[in-house]
């Protein structure tokens, strides 16, 4: 007969790495920027967009997007460019109907210009217009219903 402290031992480490299972499950479903816990202050998430959505700012955002985004975020925006699968966590999901609908584009034009870890910050790099452009780009990367 086994002594009750084995008994114990052994549920314990069910729990754990049952515990550790579940975990490494979800981890990848919880969004990027929440696991970077990467909140735009108020003030920055109720900035509107003042470059108007045209085929032009589209076209000159696209060629920004690709030359400085798509390596890690992917050419469709769905986050999964070369560089982009090495780094942790990994580069969000632009693609993603959810995640997009919740943050708004001062938000999104805030992560650009602040950056935070692997994403660099572009406030220096890239005019204010140009990153407003660039948000209005990746809303149009969300895939349709």
């Amino acid at each position: 007969m086994e002594p009750k402290s084995m008994n114990f031992l052994t549920y314990f480490e069910a729990f754990f790495l049952t515990g550790i299972f579940l975990t490494l499950l979800c981890y990848p479903l919880v969004d990027a920027h929440e696991r970077m816990d990467w909140k735009a202050p108020a003030k920055e998430r109720k900035m509107k967009n003042p470059i108007p959505n045209t085929p032009e700012s589209h076209s000159r955002a696209q060629k920004i997007y690709v030359g400085k985004c798509a390596l890690c975020h992917g050419l469709k925006g769905d986050g999964q460019g070369e560089m982009g699968k090495a780094l942790n966590p990994n580069p969000p999901d632009f693609t993603d109907r959810h995640m997009m609908k919740e943050m708004t584009d001062g938000e999104i034009f805030w992560k650009i210009t602040t950056g935070k870890g692997p994403m660099p910050s572009y406030q220096k790099e890239l005019t204010e217009n140009e990153r407003w452009g660039l948000v209005n780009y990746l809303r149009s990367l969300v895939k349709p219903r």
